[in-house]
């Protein structure tokens, strides 16, 4: 019987917290410096030897946006997790989302995808401040559908 998505979160709740946390401390870290950040992220793997990854659109200009960074950073993700001993990814990015009162707000989406078929994005909704800086929000976790995808044959 298949475990439903509480289950699977309950049982791996460590390994969400070791992808999550690099990229919400890395991504606050980003946003304060910079205003801004580019999708980066994480590989969880067996042997310990965790990554953190990147990825920017080789266009000559020295800048890249989130669009073209994003499937490099995909691709790059399937890359590393395809020697088997990946056993989750991650992917944070600035995003806006609508929150279930309905009105929008800026965050931080980390995407979680591991092997075991648990897929969650993750969110910390963040505002700026008046005198500078940001103020962060409550996080929540919604289920998600797999985006990188790196234990689907491609």
């Amino acid at each position: 019987m298949a475990k439903t998505t509480e289950q699977l979160y309950a049982e791996l709740r460590d390994d969400v917290s070791a992808v999550a946390h690099p990229l919400f401390k890395l991504s606050e870290r980003l946003l304060h410096e910079n205003g801004n950040f580019l999708p980066h992220g994480f590989v969880l793997r067996d042997e310990g030897k965790d990554a953190m990854v990147g990825a920017v659109e080789d266009n000559g200009t020295g800048m890249s946006t989130s669009t073209a960074t994003l499937p490099l950073l995909h691709a790059g993700l399937r890359k590393r997790a395809k020697d088997g001993r990946a056993r989750a990814v991650g992917v944070a990015e600035n995003v806006t989302v609508t929150t279930s009162g309905g009105n929008a707000t800026k965050a931080i989406k980390v995407l979680f995808e591991h092997r075991e078929g648990l897929c969650v994005a993750l969110y910390l909704p963040f505002k700026k401040k008046l005198l500078g800086g940001y103020e962060m929000g409550t996080p929540f976790t919604v289920q998600a559908e797999p985006e990188v995808k790196p234990w689907y044959a491609q």
